[in-house]
């Protein structure tokens, strides 16, 4: 989620700290439906982050049985049983607990001996976890005691905790409906998550949501409906669909989706096509992919073949690095590229003494010394676009993602990594919302080039590089590098369209 100046609104309420944002009625109706349609029977709901109700309306029609936990009190009169405590903190009292003949709801929120209660048996359990980050003041001050409450996935923000103690907690084939921040898909830090969600749940649905849909609330987060259920044994074939373009057109999707259930029409996968679990993967959650993509993970990855590393991190960059090539800062470095593609003068230089600062300053290291100054491609980090540039013989480089190669591999090279069909790999199955890391692109499948295809790859490449170091257009080339790629990677039209579609608008596709 992008950086956000503290919101209060006139209840003064604090969303940057909180992480709440209202779920939008069409979101909760549809989550809520799901949960329904899969078992119409259940009779207990339970929503651990409860904010307004939002998402409890269809269940409060059906007369079910609902408990609402929540931090905030947002309102004085709930239709819920409602207790304000903080979740984690009712995590924590349960596993104290867990090994109690009963627990209900009613000791550990202490209910009044009048009050309606219900034990921990929900039927379903439906949210809207909290979007911030580690950088809230909860993760910071409570960091011990998280991490070994959570030592299974890890404390890496808000939403991942709430998803892994809603796993726990929930009883055998309880339904778990979530609409959540979906970073958690592709990043290399929620690897553990993902498999405990493997492990323990069935997944029916994950429908991505369009990337506007809390712009209105002042939130840039990509998120996800995500339906599951406790115990594997429930896995059937899974509903998955791609982020919509807008808000507009995921309100029209999600009402045709609820039809296509009723009637069976909608299009389902097995499971093993949504999981990315080759060996060389990280069980990554991949939505949509086509057959003919999947397979190329099969392939040799880039890293296999090429040294991918990063290099050099100042800890201070104002201080080590210059704009201006002056005594003492004289070392070319290359950092990111951004969106230049084959060729780059977006370079600072580094100063000549960083060898020894490596040495005495304990934030200032040098990576991958016997790799410095040779030659090879500087990849981009940040943004959405991935981006590939001719690194330069006798040059240092970034923490950004460098491959080390010689010419008569780096030219051919640089035109397979900026063409459309790895700009998908990456940016459409490998990594969807997080820095580009050398982790990532190591991992980028390499398809079957002729050394004629390569020669023939190579010069469209140079000819790209040219034209971009003179700042001219050079799209007819990128056209050629595309239709070649597409060709060896033996990859159908009807992939090569929904590939093309994926990167003429990136962000809303992210």
């Amino acid at each position: 989620m992008g950086r956000h100046a503290k919101i209060l609104e006139k209840d003064n309420i604090d969303k940057r700290e909180l992480g709440y944002y209202y779920t939008p009625k069409f979101i909760s109706s549809y989550i809520s439906k799901r949960l329904l349609m899969i078992n119409p029977n259940g009779n207990k709901v339970l929503d651990p982050c409860v904010g307004q109700e939002e998402l409890l309306e269809e269940f409060f029609t059906q007369d079910k049985i609902v408990d609402g936990i929540d931090v905030y009190k947002y309102k004085e009169d709930y239709r819920c049983n409602f207790r304000q405590k903080n979740f984690i903190e009712y995590y924590r009292e349960i596993k104290v607990l867990e090994n109690e003949a009963q627990i209900t709801f009613e000791n550990l929120c202490d209910f009044d001996d009048n009050e309606k209660t219900s034990r921990l048996d929900y039927d379903y359990i439906i949210a809207n976890p909290p979007y911030n980050c580690h950088e809230v003041n909860y993760i910071k001050d409570n960091k011990k005691e998280l991490q070994e409450l959570f030592d299974d996935v890890g404390v890496h923000n808000m939403y991942s905790m709430f998803i892994s103690a809603i796993i726990d907690l929930a009883k055998d084939g309880a339904l778990i409906g979530l609409i959540t921040y979906d970073s958690f898909f592709t990043s290399k830090a929620h690897t553990d998550l993902r498999k405990k969600i493997l492990n323990n749940c069935a997944i029916h649905e994950v429908t991505m949501c369009s990337n506007d849909l809390f712009h209105s609330q002042a939130a840039d987060v990509r998120t996800s409906i995500i339906i599951l259920q406790k115990g594997k044994k429930y896995q059937g074939d899974v509903f998955v669909s791609n982020r919509p373009i807008s808000k507009e057109a995921f309100q029209v999707q999600l009402e045709k989706q609820i039809e296509g259930f009723s009637t069976g029409t909608n299009k389902l996968y097995h499971l093993s096509n949504v999981i990315l679990s080759n060996p060389k993967d990280n069980n990554e959650l991949i939505i949509e992919c086509p057959d003919d993509i999947k397979l190329l993970f099969m392939n040799e990855r880039l890293g296999g073949k090429f040294n991918c590393v990063t290099g050099i991190s100042t800890g201070k960059d104002l201080l080590y690095l210059s704009k201006v090539k002056v005594d003492p800062f004289i070392i070319p470095f290359y950092k990111n590229p951004g969106k230049n593609k084959f060729f780059t003068d977006n370079n600072l230089f580094l100063h000549k003494d960083f060898l020894k600062f490596d040495s005495e300053i304990k934030n200032f290291m040098v990576r991958n010394k016997h790799l410095l100054y040779k030659p090879g491609i500087t990849c981009s980090s940040m943004g959405v676009e991935f981006t590939a540039s001719r690194l330069p013989e006798n040059s240092t480089f970034g923490v950004n993602a460098n491959i080390i190669c010689e010419d008569k591999d780096a030219w051919w090279l640089l035109a397979y990594l900026n063409s459309e069909l790895v700009t998908y790999l990456v940016r459409g199955i490998l990594n969807r919302s997080n820095m580009i890391t050398s982790g990532y692109v190591s991992r980028i499948p390499l398809i079957n080039i002729s050394e004629q295809e390569k020669t023939i790859l190579g010069d469209l490449s140079k000819k790209a590089y040219e034209k971009a170091k003179r700042k001219e257009p050079y799209e007819e080339i990128s056209a050629e590098i595309n239709t070649l790629v597409n060709k060896i990677a033996g990859i159908t039209d009807k992939t090569i369209s929904n590939i093309k579609s994926f990167t003429l608008n990136l962000i809303k596709n992210t």
